[in-house]
């Protein structure tokens, strides 16, 4: 009877230790589900707020022009008014989405430098014109151009330094080149070298060169605007040196998070060669760049869009026709 009542305690015991083993296991089991399933559902659900905000400050950019005819970016005072104003000036914004904050930023999209069909040439001239002295520098502007030319030419004729048909089925890139006009921005990832006189920004996207519009839906030709503006770009452009390109730059810094007026920080001596060289109005067509609250910890997509700006009756033909849309 003893040695029965033995089997039936160790029995028991055994099989309390495995249901322990099997409970812990699918704590620990739910616990890392908890980890790694939690970041995809809020990165699905940072999808739908990017787009419902989105929405949102196009209307918000559409009241604006509504109340204001005219704009005058860099020197708007904030505090004159009981409400926030949204112009592409990079200023920081934040609005509360049904519980959500987010910030974001508008710019003009014409901004960068310009490298559609019509302004290749003279974008890479202007450049050398300001760098003439730094001759490793113009060499390589000299092989850009003709891998371009090679690439959107509707020959077979290889251009110096370029490429044709025969030379990216060697490189297996087929089937490059496109021998027509470059169709989007992101076509110059395929010319060699570029980037390496361009780079990409953190997130490994062209900034610093301009939209080229699908379908030729928009004109975005003209200075580019000094609110998006690197040191490259404020030297090539305007002439400065590099401490004065710096000087600009923590300027526009100090206006885009503090709203410090542009034009009261920069002084008489860079104000007139930044207006000689850059952008200070608005083209209509805005670019919109929206993020979690910078101390939300929230994870997020980050959504970037471009579009042509309409007023408060809505769009042409309720369509609203975006140049970009994307999100990282």
């Amino acid at each position: 009877m003893k040695r029965q009542s033995g089997s039936a305690l160790g029995a028991a015991v055994i099989f309390i230790l495995s249901a322990t083993m099997l409970t812990m296991a699918v704590l620990a089991m739910s616990k890392y589900n908890t980890f790694t399933i939690r970041p995809h559902v809020e990165l699905q659900k940072s999808f739908y707020i990017n787009e419902g905000a989105a929405n949102r400050i196009q209307w918000l950019i559409a009241a604006d022009r509504g109340l204001h005819s005219t704009t005058n970016p860099g020197n708007e005072d904030y505090s004159e008014f009981d409400y926030d104003r949204f112009i592409a000036d990079g200023v920081v914004h934040t609005i509360d989405y049904y519980g959500t904050e987010i910030e974001f930023t508008i710019t003009d999209a014409r901004s960068g430098l310009d490298f559609s069909s019509r302004s290749i040439n003279s974008t890479l001239n202007r450049i050398k014109r300001t760098w003439n002295t730094d001759t490793d520098l113009t060499d390589k502007l000299d092989i850009l151009r003709e891998l371009i030319t090679d690439y959107t030419d509707s020959n077979d004729n290889v251009t110096g330094d370029g490429k044709e048909v025969a030379e990216y089925e060697a490189e297996e890139k087929l089937p490059l080149p496109r021998n027509a006009a470059i169709q989007f921005r992101e076509e110059l990832f395929y010319i060699d070298g570029f980037t390496d006189l361009f780079p990409v920004d953190k997130h490994g996207r062209l900034t610093s060169i301009r939209l080229i519009p699908p379908g030729n839906m928009a004109n975005l030709s003209g200075n580019p605007s000094i609110f998006t503006a690197d040191k490259f770009l404020l030297q090539t452009f305007c002439d400065l040196e590099e401490d004065e390109a710096e000087t600009v730059l923590e300027a526009i810094r100090l206006f885009q998070t503090e709203r410090i007026n542009l034009e009261d920080q920069l002084g008489v001596e860079l104000l007139p060669k930044i207006r000689r060289g850059l952008s200070w109005q608005e083209s209509g067509f805005y670019t919109v760049n929206l993020r979690p609250k910078t101390d939300s910890g929230r994870i997020s997509k980050r959504l970037t869009f471009t579009f042509n700006g309409f007023g408060v009756n809505g769009p042409s033909e309720d369509t609203v026709r975006y140049l970009q849309w994307i999100f990282y």
